[in-house]
């Protein structure tokens, strides 16, 4: 039987009265955030449901794809969001091992996933490249369009890893030959010149259609090569943060914005217990590249966001308190914790956030549009002996 719009989880609070992961519940006190004083403000499902709800033409939906760190979990993928707007547009940031299983899950036809925003080369943050890609011939028609940083050196910049990923995928092209359109064989790289970023003007301008603006600026995540990006369309703003060490160019960058979505580690002292490590390992580790929660709620403080959102961390029935904790120390506004299947609805008017609730076993979602020109077959034809003792079925001698 499927387990059609369950979650895996039950009922249950922490110590700190905030909902316990997977229970179809934000981990937040602040699930509803009026923009605008004096106004009624829409009402939501208590869960988002694929395929039932239809984008206002001003509405940005937020889903969080992979909530996660490098070694994947049943409950959380590896880093990953999907914007969508009410025009029917929909971005990809970041792709990490995962991934790729919960937007299916959002039963989006494939050919609507075509633009991925990378902020950084880690695997964790591209990891379901290839799985992405491979929808081509079943539901997306057309070249993967991915948009990164260029790197210290040419071979370490977005180009080049497209490059990679398409050379590395030859077999998979080549036996579906004479199958499948050739157009969605293909990645087409946007990479993104940090050169061009200055003190003076560290954001610049990477994608602007359909009212759509995208902005890149750098980050600081163990070298060089790593960006953030801001999203601005119809009055509305989101700002995502990829991995990054507390800093002021990207809090400044983000003043204002309706939606900053920032990585966090876990507390140093709980990361240590956890991952078995020495302490001092694990402040080397949260500290030295990523940032812990005191720490971002620094950067929100300077920010001022009408929602923060946390995400790259643990999280567990034991671990939210700790992110609270240490977070209130610094910073006292509207905060959520991300989970994998975490949803933001963002207006003009309000924030609200939910959970949606998906059919794990969901078949993919019909894809609309021309279906291409099917590529001439490989010429790695598998030889008469092995071939001739395949044994056909009765069905293919009508076709």
């Amino acid at each position: 039987m499927s387990q059609k719009f369950n979650f895996p989880g039950g009922e249950g609070k922490t110590s700190g009265n905030k909902p316990l992961p997977m229970t179809g519940k934000p981990i937040t006190e602040t699930p509803v955030i009026i923009k605008q004083k004096g106004i009624s403000p829409k009402k939501y499902p208590k869960h988002f449901i694929p395929g039932k709800e239809k984008l206002a033409k001003d509405e940005m939906r937020i889903t969080c794809t992979g909530s996660g760190c490098p070694n994947l979990r049943k409950g959380q993928a590896a880093p990953g969001w999907l914007v969508e707007l009410g025009t029917g547009e929909k971005f990809i940031f970041d792709l990490g091992g995962g991934t790729v299983t919960n937007l299916w899950a959002l039963e989006i036809p494939p050919n609507e996933l075509d633009k991925v925003f990378l902020t950084h080369l880690h695997i964790d943050h591209m990891g379901d490249m290839h799985a992405l890609l491979d929808s081509f011939g079943w539901g997306r028609f057309a070249p993967l369009q991915i948009w990164g940083p260029s790197g210290f050196t040419k071979n370490m910049g977005t180009a080049h890893y497209v490059d990679l990923m398409e050379k590395a995928a030859l077999w998979a092209f080549e036996s579906k030959a004479g199958h499948t359109p050739s157009d969605g064989m293909n990645m087409k790289a946007h990479e993104i010149d940090m050169e061009s970023m200055t003190p003076k003007n560290p954001r610049i301008l990477v994608y602007n259609k359909n009212g759509v603006k995208i902005y890149a600026f750098p980050s600081i995540h163990l070298i060089y090569g790593a960006i953030a990006y801001r999203v601005e369309w119809k009055g509305l703003s989101f700002v995502f943060s990829g991995d990054s060490q507390p800093s002021k160019l990207l809090a400044e960058q983000a003043k204002d914005v309706d939606v900053f979505i920032h990585e966090v580690g876990v507390p140093p002292e709980v990361f240590s217990k956890k991952m078995h490590l020495p302490f001092k390992q694990a402040v080397s580790i949260i500290y030295g590249a990523h940032t812990p929660p005191d720490m971002l709620g620094k950067v929100f403080k300077i920010a001022k966001p009408k929602l923060g959102v946390g995400y790259h961390y643990y999280v567990n029935d034991d671990t939210i308190d700790p992110f609270y904790k240490s977070l209130r120390n610094t910073y006292d506004g509207p905060i959520v914790l991300a989970q994998d299947l975490m949803v933001i609805n963002l207006t003009p008017k309000q924030i609200v956030t939910r959970m949606a609730k998906v059919d794990y076993l969901a078949w993919p979602a019909p894809s609309t549009g021309k279906y291409g020109t099917v590529t001439k077959p490989s010429k790695a034809k598998i030889p008469d002996w092995i071939s001739s003792t395949r044994i056909k079925a009765p069905i293919e001698k009508k076709l």
